[in-house]
């Protein structure tokens, strides 16, 4: 699977001087259900934990974007899955 990354600034401006690593990816319906288990068991809950001061990654799987915090977590997805 071909995975596009890029990064964005967040739009909520408490976070602006942070930005998001996105990776864009074309896959079919049936990958999509594999990418969201690994992906919630590998980073744990999509958004904001409770008690938590920061999102790790956004969940936007079924539209092919994934939104992550920290470039560390992209780079093992893209590992993964490309």
């Amino acid at each position: 699977m071909f995975i596009h990354t890029y990064e964005t600034q967040r739009k909520d401006p408490k976070w602006s001087d942070y930005g998001w690593y996105v990776a864009a990816f074309e896959t079919p319906k049936e990958n999509r259900s594999e990418i969201t288990r690994w992906c919630y068991k590998t980073f744990g809950s999509a958004g904001k934990p409770k008690g938590a001061t920061e999102t790790r990654w956004k969940d936007s799987i079924r539209f092919g974007e994934i939104y992550f915090a920290q470039k560390e977590d992209l780079a093992m997805f893209v590992l993964r899955w490309s």
